[in-house]
């Protein structure tokens, strides 16, 4: 049966008096899918992805089973879906310098580096080799996109000329990540203070990748 919301306008169509009609079937419900999300990145966090469950995240969602297979058909759709919520999703702020885009893209990958999503990725993580084909979406999707954004901003400098013509940009950006990843996968000695580091990060890096006879202004 087709559902009357699919169906033309019934004064549009010649009819008459149809216009007043109440409308059969029911909207969908906008906030499925981040509720889904939300269950699926529960579901990870305590079971990870070898013990992940649809039937789990539609009940932790209280959705049915059915409306999630609409939306995901495969259940390693849900999974990368899940972990694609807790990766930067970061792409090149192009600020016209490297200074600019380094603090903007410094916070965003940091948001990524606290709990629960630490956890949470570290060990899906590591259970992910075991499921060749979602490690490789993911690492497509969320790691090498987001590491792809850093080196751009890299590159933008290269041409710019704020930065030596033979720079490596993939070993800068792993540098940036890394450096980023290390501070909270290992603690520091003081309060994380975030601001100040990024400062201090982006400082560093800049005199690492400086030509050595800078462009005239």
């Amino acid at each position: 049966m087709t559902d009357i919301t699919d169906s033309p306008n019934p004064t549009e169509a010649g009819g008459t008096g149809e216009a007043s009609r109440p409308r059969r079937g029911r909207p969908r419900d906008a906030t499925i899918d981040t509720r889904v999300l939300t269950a699926a990145v529960a579901e990870l966090a305590e079971n990870g992805v070898a013990g992940f469950s649809v039937n789990s995240v539609a009940a932790r969602a209280g959705v049915a089973k059915r409306g999630i297979y609409m939306r995901w058909p495969d259940r390693d759709d849900l999974v990368l879906a899940a972990l694609g919520t807790l990766a930067a999703g970061l792409v090149p702020p192009r600020t016209g310098a490297l200074r600019g885009d380094l603090l903007r893209l410094a916070p965003l990958v940091d948001a990524v580096f606290t709990e629960p999503r630490m956890s949470i990725l570290g060990r899906c993580m590591a259970e992910l080799p075991r499921f060749p084909a979602m490690y490789a979406a993911f690492r497509r999707e969320s790691v090498d996109r987001c590491a792809a954004a850093i080196e751009d901003a890299f590159h933008d400098a290269v041409t710019r000329g704020e930065a030596r013509a033979d720079l490596d940009t993939d070993l800068a950006s792993g540098a940036f990540l890394g450096s980023l990843l290390a501070r909270h996968a290992f603690g520091a000695p003081q309060p994380l203070d975030h601001e100040t580091f990024h400062s201090r990060l982006v400082d560093f890096c800049l005199a690492a990748v400086r030509p050595e006879h800078p462009p005239a202004p």
